[in-house]
């Protein structure tokens, strides 16, 4: 079993030790560690794969070459009124950049590391699979700007194919993203004739708004279709204010294990382009509460041989039950994400000397649906960045439903 994986989830007794410390305790003010949190660029991708496919060694598939081409990415999510459940809009617009990597199969303990290869690992379509991403070369623009990136996933078969998602670490910014923290999660879909197709979320923090504006883009032209059968959502998650307190789970040893958190669920709408004399650029717009999420988050903030560096993640694990109500007030559904493989890297804020923070980059299937989302199925990234006393929250929340009957999606006009 891999570092990452080995956190399970426990349960909890009553009373915590009195030596640990109040992760809700204020370095600074909540508020001010919020807004430190949202000064960030957000770039919701779609990847339309171009000259990749399986990997393969002695005729057997071990990986896949994803090269990728990037697409402005426009998800538009209507809430629940009317009778009518939560649903969203795709389109697909022009191209922003390219991304290349090599996503190599792996053994369950295998510890992943930048230029690391793991002995050589035959697909097995029956069963999930951790991969690691090696080489990631990531070009946006006019390719001046960019990243070099690393992570690991994990593959999902199910009945209408191999799913998968993953997290990476932005290693080293170029251009624009110079200097910048990041963290990106894919999910969609893997063939041996095209490699990756489907969503990938990056969110660089940007203190001194580089690429974040204000401005709205110029009009979004669709261009391609989205996959059949499928629709996207995204959705922020964030504390309602400080008085919405995180406490601590613990182990059947009384060892701490994790966090319980609560947040609030909006919409969100976050848009980007390459064109005009502003270069590379993002905007977003934040909407109205629509739910709430619960989560126990299993990791280890006191473990000194995971430290949170590049090198060396914080491993997490999470279980997420979403609860979303109409414009009265009323509960209409709900769905629960199993995160199963998760990466935590420690941040700087700026101008917050002292103040612990942390990114997080996560994913996994969606499941025990309720109301409007009964027997929902697909597959939820994760891509957070908190504050370590006070706990504040931003978190971004991609899900990929299977959808053959358009239920969750706007109708076309």
């Amino acid at each position: 079993m891999s570092e990452e994986q080995s956190y399970q989830h426990a349960g909890q007794v009553s009373q915590s030790p009195p030596a640990l410390p109040d992760i809700n305790a204020e370095t600074y003010p909540f508020e001010t560690v919020q807004h430190l949190l949202d000064q960030a660029a957000y770039f919701n991708l779609y990847s339309i794969p171009e000259k990749g496919g399986a990997i393969r060694a002695n005729g057997n598939s071990i990986g896949f070459r994803v090269c990728e081409r990037l697409h402005r990415f426009a998800v538009s999510m209507q809430s629940f009124a009317h009778g009518v459940g939560l649903r969203a809009s795709n389109a697909i617009g022009e191209q922003l950049g390219r991304c290349d990597s090599r996503w190599l199969l792996c053994p369950d303990d295998f510890a992943a590391l930048p230029g690391v290869e793991p002995p050589a690992t035959v697909l097995d379509s029956g069963r999930q699979q951790r991969f690691v991403m090696l080489d990631t070369i990531c070009e946006l623009g006019n390719g001046h700007d960019g990243f070099r990136g690393f992570g690991t996933g994990t593959t999902f078969p199910t009945a209408s194919g191999l799913m998968a998602a993953a997290v990476g670490n932005v290693v080293e910014g170029r251009g624009r993203l110079s200097g910048l923290d990041g963290t990106y999660v894919y999910c969609g879909s893997l063939t041996d004739e095209e490699g990756f197709r489907g969503s990938l979320l990056l969110r660089v923090m940007d203190p001194k708004a580089v690429l974040e504006t204000g401005v709205d883009l110029p009009s979004f032209e669709s261009l391609h279709s989205i996959e059949p059968g499928i629709t996207y959502f995204i959705l922020r998650g964030q504390k309602k204010d400080r008085r919405a307190k995180t406490t601590y789970s613990f182990g059947a040893d009384g060892q701490v294990n994790g966090l319980n958190v609560s947040q609030q669920i909006r919409v969100i709408a976050v848009d980007a382009t390459t064109r005009g004399r502003g270069g590379l650029r993002s905007v977003r717009h934040i909407g109205p509460v629509i739910g709430t999420m619960s989560a126990n988050i299993a990791f280890n903030l006191f473990n000194p041989g995971t430290p949170g560096t590049d090198l060396a993640p914080i491993p997490f694990q999470s279980l997420n039950e979403y609860t979303f109500y109409d414009s009265e007030g009323e509960k209409v559904g709900s769905f629960v994400a199993d995160g199963g493989e998760g990466r935590t890297f420690n941040m700087q804020l700026a101008g917050a000397p002292g103040q612990r923070a942390l990114r997080f980059g996560g994913f996994g299937p969606l499941k025990n649906g309720f109301g409007a989302f009964r027997n929902i199925e697909g597959l939820m990234t994760d891509n957070s960045v908190v504050g370590i006393a006070p706990h504040a929250i931003v978190t971004f929340y991609v899900l990929r439903i299977n959808d053959p009957d358009g239920r969750y999606r706007v109708p076309a006009d």
